[in-house]
């Protein structure tokens, strides 16, 4: 009997396991498990596990099972072919999906269906897919935003008619925009590794009542690697080496990333390493933009000797190097407690100025050397996110940091053997807190704090080159000048029934800062500067979703930007001939923008995204001639300069749109285009600077598993003289000529392909060829001409 027994329990566990039908569910790119699948049929429904797996004996041999997630394309299956697939079911992700998770605005975890601001999401496989060379680049992967380089270490965004410090930079949740940060090109973005990043958020519009001033175009969001804890009791590791290399400029990268975890302790450290030769041009454009001769940087002994370049499609100098590395900590021993510490560091070898060196007077080549000195860039934070889930809040996030920043500019006049050098370093302390308070599903509640400080030490030196001798010049910015701000904001969101979101917030933010003109003795009628400022701004968005594929957003905000030490009080010359000096009066400049946009999706098979806004600035600091030295012209190393300033003009009147669509025509091809258009003048009729041409990009995409192929086409509108700004007309040196001997932006296209392959679940191989026809060309308002046809090759071992 007892033997009986022990053969009917064996049966029972047999019939128990072959009654179950086990299917692991994996994600098309990274193969890795999907959670919260569900299964369905006309009788029968269940859901994927945390491990992507699911049983499916309760369904039919012969009927269909529809497979269904948020986030993916909805596939539908049949038992016999589940299993003449391994059991195993690969879901393609959704490009068309509404209700992606962002979290740039208002720093917590939020679906894009309920955001009224427009958002560009790049994530960390289109690091993979494109292979960026710097984040400058990544960027420029992403509709809506345009960018600009005045050397080939640089990248400066363009968003909406606003650059620079119009825009803030946010590195995981901390705003990297400092004292100095220039109303000009700014190429401060590329400190930032793209190889370290896990996503990007841009948002298209103002941002100021979470980040307060600088947000007036945008706020670019990045993200760092977060260490992974272990899912298991085990401590767990991985890893990845990258390489990649790059013809147009001999680009070689090398970079590493290993992250190490148990159930509560974790870490991660991540590493590159990037080297440029010179950047070679296309063959086919403008021959003003080629480079027919340069200055040789042999050592100078008393003049300085023309070189004829022998091939001059390749722009001397350009090269430079640059070093990466990030590590960070992470503590949580329970859901309500995570703690982050982190470190940053960047640093650059010496950059080049490529639109300085190519500048000519009298016929000759105006400067024997202009360089940017090793720019670094360092930050230590802590950050800790607890969860106590208490009448006042139950998310808070507090942050402090402490960034470390240098940057330096040399010149030398052709034949001359004083090099002037002008040196900053700034240490900039920053604290951060805000939470959340959820009080039921239709109503939420933010609010935080924010503070930070900068101290300021500016020098000037000229080193002559002959002699060794080194004296002091005026320096840049006031030497031990400071700046600092302190605001307040709270955010409210009130849902109704999911179809219609309010969303409501306000913002004070007072400013201050002080210096001295003790060591720029150019007979200022000033003797320093002690400003404050204060501003309250707010913004009121609507979403509202007739259906649930439709979303159409509504928000109108206001916004301002505090002036700095560098609109203040900066001596510089902007460009040969022309000196910008300080102006102690200068005040905040404030806008009022409403943005409109409708989003549609058609059935899982398309999307159309359409948007426009209106920006109205008001007192816009705009460079003009300025009289309040009582002087129109001053010397300014050695040179006579007419003298400028960044003032208050009466308003500013930006304005624009975009579309973007997407069609599946398979699971696993599609395509997709979009197109930006800028417009803008301030009060006196000028155009806009930083307001791009028309510019746009159409993809076709093949993804799968394994392969992922991308043949584009990018496109970019002209700018005729009458369209530039004043201050770009004066940059002839940097355009092509029209018909009637005045500079032109031209249009221009290219036709590109990037694809990857996996050939081992370790190993991808990528390769691609960037502007296959070879064509010549300048982005607006660049000093540098963008690279000619270009090869890339990477390779990508995870360990």
């Amino acid at each position: 009997m007892k033997h009986f027994y022990i053969v009917l329990l064996f049966l029972f566990f047999t019939q128990t396991i072959n009654a179950q039908h086990y299917v692991k569910i994996t994600d098309s790119k990274s193969g890795a498990p999907i959670e919260g699948v569900v299964l369905l049929s006309d009788h029968f429904s269940v859901q994927s596990d945390e491990n992507g797996s699911v049983d499916i004996a309760g369904f039919h041999a012969d009927e269909k099972i529809l497979f269904k997630h948020s986030s993916y394309l909805s596939l539908t299956l049949t038992k016999e072919k589940i299993e003449k697939q391994g059991n195993v079911v690969v879901l393609v992700e959704n490009p068309v999906r509404l209700d992606e998770i962002v979290v740039s605005v208002n720093r917590w975890e939020q679906s894009r269906a309920e955001v009224p601001q427009s958002i560009v999401s790049i994530p960390a496989t289109d690091i993979l897919h494109y292979n960026p060379q710097t984040t400058a680049d990544l960027l420029g992967t992403g509709h809506g935003i345009f960018i600009q380089k005045s050397q080939m270490g640089g990248g400066s965004p363009m968003i909406r008619g606003f650059a620079a410090n119009r825009l803030l930079i946010v590195v995981d949740g901390i705003r990297m925009n400092n004292a100095i940060y220039r109303s000009g090109n700014l190429q401060n973005v590329i400190s930032i590794d793209a190889n370290s990043l896990e996503n990007t958020e841009v948002i298209l519009g103002p941002g100021t009542v979470i980040y307060g001033s600088d947000a007036l175009g945008g706020v670019m969001s990045f993200n760092t690697l977060t260490p992974r804890l272990s899912t298991s009791d085990k401590a767990s590791s991985s890893g990845k080496i990258f390489t990649r290399y790059s013809s147009a400029n001999a680009e070689k990268t090398i970079h590493g990333t290993y992250n190490w975890g148990d159930e509560k302790w974790a870490a991660v450290l991540s590493t590159t390493y990037t080297d440029y030769d010179d950047l070679r041009m296309g063959r086919h454009g403008p021959d003003e933009y080629l480079r027919p001769e340069y200055v040789s940087n042999a050592k100078f002994e008393g003049t300085d000797k023309i070189i004829f370049n022998d091939n001059d499609k390749i722009q001397k100098y350009t090269g430079y190097s640059q070093f990466n590395i990030l590590g960070k900590v992470r503590y949580r021993p329970s859901e309500k407690f995570d703690l982050l510490l982190s470190a940053n560091l960047s640093e650059t070898g010496d950059i080049p100025r490529y639109d300085r060196l190519i500048v000519y007077r009298n016929n000759k080549l105006r400067y024997g050397e202009w360089y940017y000195g090793p720019q670094g860039w360092s930050m230590f934070s802590g950050q800790l996110v607890l969860h106590p889930n208490s009448g006042l809040a139950d998310k808070i996030n507090i942050q402090t940091a402490f960034q470390k920043y240098e940057e330096s500019r040399y010149d030398r006049a052709i034949n001359k053997a004083d090099r002037n050098g002008r040196k900053e370093n700034l240490s900039i302390f920053s604290a951060n807190f805000d939470a959340a308070k959820y009080f039921d599903k239709q109503n939420e509640f933010f609010y935080g704090l924010e503070s930070y400080y900068n101290l300021i030490d500016s020098k000037g030196t000229v080193y002559n080159l002959l002699t060794g001798n080194t004296e002091s010049i005026p320096s840049r910015y006031p030497g031990d000048s400071d700046y600092g701000s302190a605001a307040a904001y709270v955010m409210y969101k009130h849902k109704w029934a999911d179809k219609f979101i309010l969303q409501a917030g306000t913002r004070y933010t007072y400013t201050w800062m002080s210096g001295d003109f003790s060591q720029q003795d150019y007979g200022f009628p000033f003797e320093g500067f002690n400003m404050k400022n204060s501003a309250l701004i707010g913004n009121l968005g609507f979403v509202w979703h007739p259906s649930s594929d439709w979303q159409i957003n509504l928000d109108a905000s206001t916004g301002f930007r505090s002036p700095n030490i560098d609109d203040v009080a900066k001596v510089f010359d902007s460009e040969p001939g022309n000196v910008i000096v300080p102006n102690p009066d200068l005040k905040p400049e404030y806008s009022r923008t409403l943005d409109v946009e409708i989003k549609k999706t058609f059935a899982e098979r398309a999307s159309l995204e359409v948007g426009a806004f209106y920006t109205r600035l008001k007192d816009a600091m705009v460079r003009r001639d300025y009289n309040g030295l009582g002087v129109d012209s001053i010397l300014y190393d050695g040179t006579l300069s007419k003298v400028e300033a960044l003032v208050n003009a009466d308003a500013a009147d930006i304005y624009g749109g975009s579309v973007a669509f997407e069609f599946i025509f398979s699971p696993h091809l599609y395509t997709k285009h979009d197109l930006t258009i800028t417009m803008g003048e301030d009060s006196d009729g000028y155009p806009v600077r930083h307001a791009p041409p028309t510019f746009g990009s159409s993809h076709l995409i093949y993804e799968n598993h394994r392969w992922f192929a991308d043949l584009y086409v990018m496109y970019n509108g002209e700018i005729a003289f009458e369209d530039l700004a004043p201050s770009e007309q004066d940059k002839p040196y940097l355009y092509a000529i029209d018909k009637n001997g005045n500079p032109y932006a031209p249009s221009w296209w290219t036709l590109n392909l990037k694809s990857n392959y996996k050939i081992h679940p370790k190993i991808t191989l990528s390769a691609g060829v960037e502007n296959i026809f070879d064509k010549r060309y300048r982005p607006y308002s660049s000093g540098v001409v963008a690279p000619g046809v270009n090869f890339i090759f990477s390779a990508l071992f995870k360990i």
